[in-house]
């Protein structure tokens, strides 16, 4: 079994970044797992020349081409996104734009994701306010959608500035994903 872990963040040791570790502990060594935080990645702007629909492949040479085929190859897609303003982080949109040619609006697609691909969403937010959450949750899922991953579970978790409010407040969300990786492997 395969999972691959984007960590939808500017960096790579805060909240989301946590989360994503308590997903592959409990995933407990019984699957490969690649592990990308956007922050940390060498992504540049979609440059909207629209090759990829003429040929299938990005005109760009950065890293979003190894993280999307570790994402198209995986049998899981666990992504957690903080709120930045009601939506994802600049980073991770675009991670999103820069996948237009894995995507199906893409005429010319040539790499497709493994059958029966799903998809974990989380989103992350300091606020009170769910809607703002469900914003986030709805643009992975809209993301997950486009390259044929199946969205199986959506998790919201509020009122968490930091990573000390999440280890404070949200003990029952942090073992419900622990218990989530552990489901992906016995099933």
């Amino acid at each position: 079994m395969k999972v691959t872990c984007i960590i939808g963040s500017a960096r790579n040791n805060g909240s989301s970044a946590y989360l994503t570790q308590r997903f592959i502990d409990g995933l407990n060594g019984r699957a490969e797992v690649k592990k990308y935080c956007v922050g940390d990645m060498n992504i540049g702007f979609c440059k909207g020349c629209k090759s990829c629909y003429v040929t299938g492949v990005c005109v760009q040479n950065d890293d979003v081409k190894v993280a999307v085929e570790d994402i198209m190859s995986s049998d899981y897609v666990f992504m957690v996104a903080p709120s930045y303003w009601a939506g994802v982080p600049g980073q991770l949109k675009t991670f999103f734009d820069r996948t237009t040619p894995y995507g199906d609006t893409n005429p010319k697609r040539i790499v497709c994701p493994k059958e029966g691909a799903k998809g974990i969403a989380v989103a992350v937010r300091a606020g009170t306010r769910e809607a703002e959450n469900a914003l986030i949750l709805d643009s992975i899922e809209h993301y997950f959608g486009h390259l044929g991953i199946q969205t199986v579970k959506r998790i919201s978790i509020l009122q968490t500035d930091t990573l000390d409010d999440l280890l404070q407040k949200h003990g029952e969300e942090i073992e419900q994903i622990f218990l989530l990786g552990q489901s992906v492997v016995n099933t």
